[in-house]
């Protein structure tokens, strides 16, 4: 199993948008493509007054100060093999659905400032 981990940076008050979009939109087409959500996050924030510790044994940075809601959301989505991580993806990006319903919602402009993905595969240890 490969697993794709991507953090998408949104413009300023984008976040319900995308979210809303990802619910209704996305997830429908994930499906049909072969994307399989595992989960899906808002990424928190720390006052930039957080320090982070640095002792002997590591380090810590403490998060009880943390907030959410701001416009960056993550998602972890996971594939059999990148062959077919690759036809999943081809699939959807050229689905007429999409193009469709993203150049219709985005016509004022985007929702994503920028994307990033990370590839993961799971060591032998890894209890997922």
């Amino acid at each position: 199993m490969i697993y794709e981990f991507r953090v998408y940076q949104l413009h300023p008050g984008k976040l319900q948008a995308f979210k809303q979009r990802f619910k209704k939109v996305t997830l429908p087409l994930f499906a049909k493509h072969g994307v399989r959500l595992v989960a899906f996050w808002e990424c928190g924030r720390l006052p930039e007054e957080v320090e982070t510790q640095i002792v002997p044994g590591g380090t810590f940075t403490p998060t009880t100060r943390a907030t959410f809601g701001h416009d960056e959301i993550a998602y972890l989505v996971s594939f059999e093999s990148l062959e077919e991580r690759d036809r999943a993806w081809q699939a959807f990006v050229n689905d007429e659905e999409w193009v469709t319903y993203r150049q219709a919602e985005e016509a004022a402009g985007p929702l994503v400032a920028e994307e990033k993905f990370k590839l993961l595969l799971p060591t032998d240890f890894s209890p997922i």
